[in-house]
């Protein structure tokens, strides 16, 4: 495939990306040094900076909008947006306005300003692709508009299902239009691109439209430098590294807190850090299995420290929702663990995709059962002692077989071939 003219939507994107959304900027890079010309429409999402760094590439431009209604400079104070006070809207006005923002905030403003953006930079004479990546979904929503007034072709990247998802909550009426204005916007998609196998069977049963799977994995060159054996984050405590996302009551560590309480006066010697809370749900935890002397809770990290962290680290802990739902459900960082070569605890759902992987690959140990747990963090004291403080690295080979790049080549095969119809 020779150079093409890539028109990437995508809200989450560097600086401004939410800490699971490290594949997007991946993707960017990957094409721009292949010579690509990547053109990207982002948002300014203000709670999502500092966790990613800016990239920098001469074949990458990219265009940051704003989500809110006002615009950040010379505009109205926004003075009509407020209610007066003491004012609360009606019933149909809530739910008019909770229809506006389906299917999330960046319906109302974003996406007019992202169509606006791509007709100034030039349309379907500057570009010869729409490649949207979402969530947020309203990202597919401005690439469909885009691709019908221009003509081009649109790749659809759904990281996480619109429709079908099992982690989406509503009122049931609208769950009935959210997923009904999602498989109207998917009708006019080319080609999709899923991120787990079974997100793309969904997907192909949705739309009887062509879908690649192009899973999430890791970046070689984010752990350049940090591939000689670092310094221990602990000499003197096994200590375990969530560096994801907890959802309440869904991605729970319970089963982890459960094994540290059984281990008696070795519980002293297990360090637990987590870099996300929701909502105090971990604090909650904390104090129901009383291992507050165990278990530490920190703000995200930039990502270049969290990968650091991750590598000095002893165990890395992967918690997934204990439902059958969760089967077809891949933590993104479960890759960048992969990458980092220290072994893994999962935890919650015993079968699925992120399941079979660990298990496959030999990466750690996959399990809700306390006990198990509580004997493997026995057995990972004890290596940690005979290893002078550092439990070994995994070996380097099952690694590379989750890297990003390999993934991605599946997204150019689909570029070339859509580009060829």
């Amino acid at each position: 495939m020779g150079p093409q003219r890539i028109l990437f939507i995508t809200p989450n994107f560097p600086p401004y990306a939410q800490a699971g959304a490290a594949r997007t900027g991946a993707l960017a890079l990957h094409w721009a040094r292949q010579g690509h010309k990547v053109t990207v429409i982002g948002a300014r999402i203000g709670t999502a900076s500092g966790i990613h760094t800016e990239l920098d590439h001469p074949n990458l431009a990219t265009h940051m909008l704003p989500i809110d209604k006002s615009e950040p400079q010379g505009s109205q104070s926004g003075a009509d947006t407020k209610a007066t006070p003491g004012s609360k809207p009606g019933k149909l006005k809530r739910w008019l306005w909770l229809a506006r923002q389906m299917p999330d905030r960046f319906r109302a403003n974003w996406v007019p300003r992202a169509v606006q953006k791509v007709i100034e930079l030039g349309g379907d004479e500057a570009f010869d692709l729409v490649y949207s990546s979402g969530p947020p979904h309203s990202v597919h929503i401005a690439a469909g508009q885009i691709a019908s007034a221009t003509g081009l072709p649109w790749i659809c990247e759904q990281r996480d299902l619109w429709v079908d998802n099992p982690y989406i909550e509503r009122h049931p009426f609208l769950t009935r239009y959210y997923e009904w204005q999602g498989r109207r916007v998917q009708r006019r998609a080319d080609a999709f691109v899923a991120v787990t196998d079974g997100a793309r069977q969904t997907l192909a049963r949705q739309t009887g439209k062509r879908v690649e799977l192009a899973r999430n994995g890791w970046v070689e060159s984010d752990f350049e430098g940090l591939t000689p054996l670092p310094e221990p984050l602990d000499p003197g405590r096994l200590t375990i590294i969530h560096a994801g996302l907890i959802y309440a009551e869904r991605r729970d560590p319970k089963a982890l807190f459960e094994a540290i309480a059984m281990l008696g006066e070795d519980r002293r010697k297990v360090r637990a850090i987590f870099y996300h809370d929701e909502y105090g749900f971990l604090d909650q935890r904390i104090a129901e299995y009383g291992v507050s002397d165990s278990v530490e809770v920190h703000d995200f990290l930039p990502r270049s420290e969290v990968l650091a962290v991750e590598r000095a680290a002893d165990v890395l802990l992967m918690c997934r929702w204990p439902d059958p739902a969760e089967d077809h459900v891949i933590p993104g960082k479960l890759f960048e663990y992969i990458g980092a070569r220290r072994p893994i605890l999962a935890t919650g759902l015993e079968s699925g995709e992120a399941v079979q992987i660990v298990r496959d690959g030999n990466f750690g140990i996959a399990t809700q059962d306390p006990s198990r747990i509580a004997e493997q963090l026995r057995s990972w004291l004890a290596l940690k002692d005979a290893g002078g403080g550092r439990i070994p690295d995994l070996p380097e080979g099952p690694a590379h077989a989750y890297t990003r790049d390999k993934s991605f080549v599946v997204i150019d095969e689909l570029i070339e071939q859509v580009m060829g119809r």
